[in-house]
């Protein structure tokens, strides 16, 4: 019988998406035995901090990577996005099982029309992304909030805002709903690179990784190359507004890029086709990258 250790955060939608990746490895690994140990990260216990230029690097991952160097654990369950786009050495994304819907959604106190908010609709986020994606509505208040998914949508009433951004992806793994959710639509809201993928990581030598690589998702590892290799190219953080969704038509591949200059104001969009991953998001992010220096 082969037992393996997890190491994951504490959070709820952490926890879920750990016991999820648990329950597929074990349809796939009928005795294998897991023990998930929890471990803090500095963007567990930094909580009153907003993202930003002194936001560090792998906030919500780096204490898990270090587990793994340590062998204290054996594999470990992230949120794509939040892993730094600099492999760390010795480690290995072994896995990326089937991805969760992309889009983002706004949570709102009342019905809205996205085209026509009002002047002064007080919008929570904690993202650049979602913050310069807003700006170009109009008027919009941008309220800057962190925290898990159930303080930022308690902060709706808390503090007094008309909505909040948040992933589908977390709102429909914990079952959340809210009176009144509005789908961005991806074509103007593209969503973070990797948004609603998750990335099982291991050593990049023993056992865990062959066993990991039986519940790995070769189209969604594919969609999620391309768009995290175009956020390396633009050796963007998680301060940087930038957006990329990649998408499959038999073994092609199309990824539509957003990418806001420093001040979120300008913005540089387009969309490019191709099969290899890695060089199709490093020539859309050359791309970009040129037309914001125009």
């Amino acid at each position: 019988m082969t037992r393996l250790r997890l190491g994951t955060r504490g959070s709820k939608l952490a926890v879920w998406q750990s016991n999820w990746v648990c329950d597929r490895l074990r349809e796939a690994h009928p005795s294998l035995e897991i023990e998930q140990i929890i471990i803090k990260t500095h963007g567990d216990v930094v909580t009153n901090e907003q993202f930003g230029e002194d936001w560090p690097v792998g906030a919500f991952v780096s204490a898990i990577e270090r587990a793994l160097m340590e062998d204290r654990v054996d594999f470990a369950v992230h949120s794509f996005k939040d892993l730094q786009t600099a492999v760390t050495t010795g480690l290995m994304v072994a896995a990326v099982p089937a991805r969760e819907t992309v889009q983002d959604v706004l949570l709102s106190k009342a019905p809205v029309d996205i085209d026509n908010l009002p002047a002064g609709f007080r919008v929570g986020t904690g993202s650049p992304r979602r913050s310069a994606q807003f700006r170009r509505l109009g008027q919009v208040e941008i309220v800057p909030i962190r925290g898990n998914v159930e303080t930022r949508i308690a902060k709706i009433e808390q503090e007094g805002l008309d909505g909040v951004v948040l992933a589908a992806a977390g709102l429909k793994r914990l079952g959340i709903t809210y009176p009144n959710m509005t789908d961005l639509p991806t074509d103007r809201f593209v969503p973070s690179p990797a948004q609603g993928a998750l990335a099982v990581q291991t050593r990049d030598s023993g056992d865990a990784a062959e066993i990991i690589k039986a519940i790995d998702d070769p189209k969604s590892h594919r969609a999620v190359l391309a768009e995290r290799s175009f956020l390396k190219r633009v050796n963007a953080g998680c301060h940087v507004p930038i957006g990329a969704l990649a998408t499959l038509s038999g073994n092609e591949l199309l990824l539509h890029g957003q990418l806001f200059d420093e001040s979120g104001e300008r913005m540089a969009e387009d969309r490019q086709s191709g099969r290899d991953p890695v060089a199709l998001g490093t020539q859309m992010a050359e791309a970009l990258l040129a037309e914001l220096r125009r």
